[in-house]
C-alpha cells in the first residue's frame, strides 16, 4: 500500500460523509437513487436544469467529471475508512461501487451517478 496522504475526512469518517452525501443530494441532486434502474424523470429533470437532453444527461456522470478523483492516493484513503473494523473487503465495496471522492462536494461517490454540479473534464488520475 502506498503512503497516505492526509486523507479528507469524510473518507475515514462514515457519519461525516453521510451528512455531505445529503447535503449533495439535498443541493446538487445527487443521484439517481439506483442508477441500474430507468429513473427517466430524475434524468428528464436534470437534463431541463442543463439545458441538454436525457439521453446528453446520461452521459454527464461523476465517474467523467473534474472534480472526481481517482488518484491512488484518493482511493487508498477510501479503502482505510472502509476497513475500519467492519470487515469489509474495501476492495471489492470500491470496485462493485465505482467509488471516487468529490472534491467539490466532499463525499464517497459514486461513478454511476451524477449531479448538477458536474464538469467536463474528469476524473482525476
Amino acid at each position: 500500500m502506498r503512503r497516505l496522504p492526509i486523507c479528507p475526512a469524510p473518507t475515514q469518517d462514515t457519519i461525516l460523509n453521510l451528512a455531505n452525501r445529503q447535503h449533495a443530494i439535498d443541493s446538487a441532486h445527487y443521484g439517481p437513487a439506483n442508477p441500474r434502474l430507468e429513473n427517466a424523470a430524475f434524468w428528464a429533470s436534470l437534463a431541463s436544469r442543463w439545458g441538454a437532453t436525457p439521453a446528453e444527461a446520461r452521459t454527464m456522470l461523476c465517474g467523467n467529471c473534474a472534480a472526481f478523483d481517482i488518484t491512488p492516493e484518493m482511493l487508498d484513503c477510501i479503502k482505510t475508512g472502509l476497513m475500519q473494523g467492519n470487515g469489509l473487503d474495501a476492495d471489492e465495496v470500491i470496485v462493485r461501487a465505482e467509488l471516487g471522492y468529490c472534491r467539490m462536494l466532499n463525499f464517497k461517490c459514486a461513478a454511476s451517478r451524477t449531479c448538477s454540479a458536474w464538469i467536463v473534464g474528469g476524473p482525476i488520475r
